[in-house]
């Protein structure tokens, strides 16, 4: 046999291994459970077990070097410390880490008390934690990964106390303690909804905008009864927060990185002698424009493999990402780095940053159902099914965007109803169907601006295509509606029905008239009483998210809502899930249509369960989308897009009401 093509066999046949090895690891759907990433890599975006959270730091736990990764959730989903032990560099240098390993810490963890990890010359490593206006530590045991008790260090000099702190290990052994010190914030002037006052008569936020500063000072151990500090800043560094401080070292000098609420990262010279900082720069990107971490919050940590290879951390809520250090300062300054990039891990979840609400499409018209989601952070992510309908793989996202531009709402400073204070947040909810009917899949939203939007595909239906947003109108005047929800669409007879919910926060029905414009259909009804979406006011509105599909199957269009924990469906005395038994959760609600497709008629909502359980899902809203699916693709199943970023199947047969 000829050499070249019995070798070409052998590549051949390991390939055919490799391919078959894929196939037999690829991750199949579990009811009740996250869909896996089914990167053929084993590797993909990192799935934080929470959505709101700190980055704590790195020490040398499992790993040669400070490599391995501390991180602290602090809400009520994801709650707790977790453990990143570090693997490897991917091919372009982002770090690559194991899944988490949750560490019991030495107080009952209420989600109140900001930590960080430190590890001193020796090798010793420190949990350090805040208490009210006390940092309290203890040392961490690598073989146990457990913590002895807590011993206390009261901070005297901060003028009302701090928000967040950094503690940096000094070349000389030493310690340099900073904390971020603000403004006392004003956001409101103290009323409940309706008086309750968010914008002036002529559009402006009426109250100070909260700025902070740095305060620090030094000791020479953490084994000290109190550190004194003073100010190092003036109070007027960054606005609402700033969160955390890490030590970087670049031609023998020291600096400090911080993150802050609304996405600047800022750096300081630090001089270790006098542990005073120097001007505020930035961190930018090669081209010199300020980095702004793409999610909200930027909390940092700082990681080094080599002189290479070293960079920035930040969590927040959406994600966690890394920036690759070029090492270089501009002529002002300023740190160079490299756009964020995704950190990674083996063996996660599909992930698509907090508050993931999915909406299932043939989105590239293959004939498998994608994913097409939107999350807190004002993104729009395509997950594309590489698998088959009855054994989906869903690997990593790829960003949609319109006009060329990848999609990012963001309210800014007028466009969401809590103020100015929650300029980051997107809370894009994504239905795709063919609005225009011209054959292609378009894409429909509700956001943080209580906007309702129309991305009209103009490419083809293999290769989709987003035109810029554009807005629907209603009697001529811009759709308007309460915030955050998921309009329900779905083409009834030859009309397309569009549900949503209204300035009264109640379900309402619209019909299209043509692409862009839409006519009142009237309030949906349970007999004779309007339904409700909520009890409370100002930002507890909206947040529905709605699917009509014919749940069970009789021919007719029912209601499925993905809830907000707090709403109180259809009335605010006896409504759900708010006085769900025996707890309240965020959950699916299934609202049975018992009138026809063109005037529906409901009755009153039943909580889907899962395996004879209510499904409950955290407190912030949730998102529902349904589609035939999973081994029994025969029927319509569910994908539950959460609070903390993943996406949970559900099997029919498992789900009852």
């Amino acid at each position: 046999m000829n050499k070249n093509i019995f070798l070409g066999l052998i590549t051949l046949s390991i390939l055919t291994v490799e391919l078959l090895n894929a196939q037999i690891k690829a991750p199949q759907l579990v009811s009740g459970e996250p869909i896996q990433n089914g990167n053929p890599s084993g590797v993909g975006i990192l799935s934080l077990p929470f959505y709101n959270g700190y980055s704590m730091g790195f020490a040398s736990v499992k790993s040669n070097g400070k490599k391995d990764l501390f991180l602290q959730g602090t809400d009520g989903h994801g709650r707790g410390t977790y453990l990143y032990c570090f693997k490897k560099l991917s091919p372009t240098g982002t770090p690559v880490f194991s899944e988490p390993i949750k560490i019991t810490v030495p107080f009952e963890d209420k989600g109140k008390n900001r930590g960080l990890i430190v590890q001193d010359k020796t090798g010793k490593i420190y949990g350090i934690w805040s208490f009210g206006q006390t940092l309290r530590y203890a040392e961490f045991d690598k073989k146990t990964l457990s913590f002895s008790e807590l011993k206390r260090i009261n901070i005297k000099g901060t003028p009302k106390g701090f928000s967040d702190f950094g503690v940096i290990p000094l070349k000389n052994g030493d310690y340099q303690f900073l904390f971020s010190v603000g403004e006392e914030g004003v956001f409101s002037n103290g009323e409940t909804f309706p008086k309750k006052i968010t914008y002036n008569a002529e559009g402006f936020w009426p109250y100070q905008l909260r700025k902070l500063g740095i305060y620090g000072g030094m000791s020479t151990s953490l084994e000290v009864a109190s550190v004194d500090v003073k100010a190092l800043t003036d109070l007027n560094q960054a606005l609402f927060t700033i969160e955390g401080f890490v030590n970087y070292t670049h031609a023998d000098n020291s600096y400090i990185l911080s993150g802050t609420r609304l996405g600047n990262i800022l750096f300081y010279k630090l001089n270790e002698k006098t542990g005073t900082l120097g001007k505020r720069h930035f961190a930018v990107d090669q081209d010199g424009i300020l980095l702004r971490n793409p999610n909200v919050h930027s909390s940092p940590a700082y990681f080094y493999d080599n002189q290479e290879n070293q960079g920035l951390i930040t969590v927040g809520e959406g994600g966690i990402y890394y920036y690759k250090n070029t090492n270089k300062l501009d002529k002002v300054g300023n740190l160079s780095m490299h756009k964020p990039q995704h950190l990674l891990q083996e063996n996660p979840k599909i992930y698509g940053g907090s508050l993931v609400m999915p909406s299932l499409a043939d989105w590239d018209g293959d004939g498998k159902t994608d994913i097409i989601a939107g999350n807190s952070m004002g993104f729009l992510f395509f997950y594309k099914n590489t698998g088959s309908n009855e054994s989906p793989i869903y690997g990593d996202p790829e960003y949609l965007k319109a006009d060329g531009k990848i999609i990012h709402i963001q309210p800014g400073y007028r466009e969401d109803i809590q103020g100015p204070g929650e300029a980051r947040w997107g809370y894009t909810s994504p239905n795709v169907i063919d609005w225009d009917g011209d054959g292609l899949l378009d894409v429909l939203t509700g956001d943080s601006r209580g906007k309702f939007m129309f991305y009209r595909n103009i490419g083809t239906k293999t290769n989709p295509k987003l035109d810029r947003e554009h807005t629907l109108y209603l009697d001529g005047m811009d759709m308007y509606g309460t915030w955050r929800t998921r309009p329900g669409v779905a083409k009834i007879g030859d009309r397309m029905a569009y549900i949503t919910t209204d300035k009264d926060d109640e379900f309402h029905l619209y019909w299209q008239l043509d692409k862009y414009n839409l006519e009142d259909g009237g309030k949906l009804k349970i007999g004779d009483i309007n339904i409700r979406g909520n009890k409370l006011g100002g930002g507890t509105v909206g947040r529905g998210k709605f699917e009509i599909v014919d749940w069970d199957g009789d021919g007719v269009r029912d209601l499925l809502v993905g809830t907000y924990g707090k709403q109180s469906i259809p009335d605010t005395t006896t409504g759900l899930p708010v006085n769900m038994k025996p707890k309240r959760g965020s959950t699916v609600l299934f609202l049975k249509n018992i009138g026809t497709d063109v005037k529906p008629h409901y009755e009153y909502p039943k909580v889907l369960k899962f395996k004879g359980q209510n499904i409950s899902l955290g407190g912030h809203e949730i998102g529902v989308s349904a589609a035939k699916i999973g081994s029994s693709a025969n029927r319509l199943n569910l994908v539950v897009g959460i609070e903390t970023g993943v996406f949970i199947f559900y099997d029919r047969k498992d789900l009852s009401w």
